[in-house]
């Protein structure tokens, strides 16, 4: 109903991907600390924008439990109560429009104050306890590749943030697009990241050291979280990105009990999740806009 802190709430993760946009407000409860967390972005020059930055999938309302643990009814009185006074706090913008984290699976305070809702999905993995298990839900055509890659490629588990961001351009560069944040930024992540023991970068090398794939995986409160990845455009058939992936959920099995795939719902990406056999969740993003945009 109410999910718990989570690394892109985190006051580093913030410092570093929103320097002096980020905002949380928060209230003591009974059951400990309820916050709202969010950042405020300038467009155009003068139209104000409640939103979340670059690299940060989820933000919003989080619940900082103690001993106290809220029943469902006791979670939707809080939302009832504390969602218009964090909405009367926020300050003045044109737009609100927040992706909150999947835990978050009630919303009706925000329509009550006039606010729409978008279903959206990603995928998660629930049993990192129990590999064999996730392995047997792999489809056929990824167990099949990650078989063949594991003779032909090498899995880095100290990779370079320079060579992810690199294949992550190319790949943007092999779809017509460009990548939504400047190498800096994730060069500051990654190294702070790793400083704090919370994400790992994983590069598929051949016997040569020639990068076909690199990823960034990141941790915090039992969840692993899938966040950005880049394949070579010539060497994509090498099977470098799934067996990358299986190497990931390996090592968050040390660090976490879910691992989430951060979803897409672009065709092409959701049907390269779906080979994991992870769950399909629904998270919410919650909108409300001024007539100019």
């Amino acid at each position: 109903m109410i999910p718990r802190p989570h690394i892109f709430e985190q006051p580093w993760w913030l410092d570093v991907c929103a320097p002096d946009n980020w905002y949380s407000n928060s209230v003591d409860t009974e059951f400990g600390k309820l916050a709202f967390t969010y950042v405020v972005r300038q467009r155009f020059g003068y139209l104000r924008e409640i939103t979340r930055p670059a690299l940060t999938p989820f933000l919003g309302i989080s619940l900082d439990t103690q001993d106290k643990v809220p029943n469902v009814t006791q979670s939707q009185n809080l939302l009832v109560k504390y969602v218009p006074y964090f909405l009367d706090g926020l300050p003045r913008h044109h737009r609100f429009k927040l992706n909150f984290h999947p835990d978050f699976n009630w919303w009706s305070p925000f329509f009550w104050e006039g606010f729409s809702q978008q279903s959206r999905y990603t995928y998660r993995l629930t049993d990192l306890d129990n590999l064999e298990a996730v392995w047997s839900r792999f489809n056929s055509n990824a167990r099949r590749n990650i078989k063949k890659a594991e003779k032909q490629l090498e899995l880095d588990f100290d990779g370079d943030v320079s060579t992810l961001y690199d294949l992550f351009s190319m790949t943007m560069e092999n779809q017509n697009k460009k990548p939504g944040y400047p190498a800096e930024l994730l060069k500051k992540l990654v190294a702070e990241s790793l400083r704090r023991e919370s994400g790992k970068v994983i590069i598929a090398r051949a016997p040569d050291g020639e990068p076909h794939c690199a990823l960034f995986i990141v941790w915090h409160n039992n969840e692993c979280y899938y966040l950005v990845g880049g394949t070579h455009p010539v060497l994509r058939k090498s099977g470098a990105m799934m067996l990358s992936m299986w190497g990931a959920i390996q090592y968050a099995a040390n660090h976490a009990a879910v691992f989430d795939f951060e979803g897409s719902m672009q065709p092409g990406i959701d049907k390269f999740l779906r080979n994991f056999g992870g769950i399909p969740v629904a998270y919410s993003q919650i909108t409300r806009s001024h007539k100019l945009f």
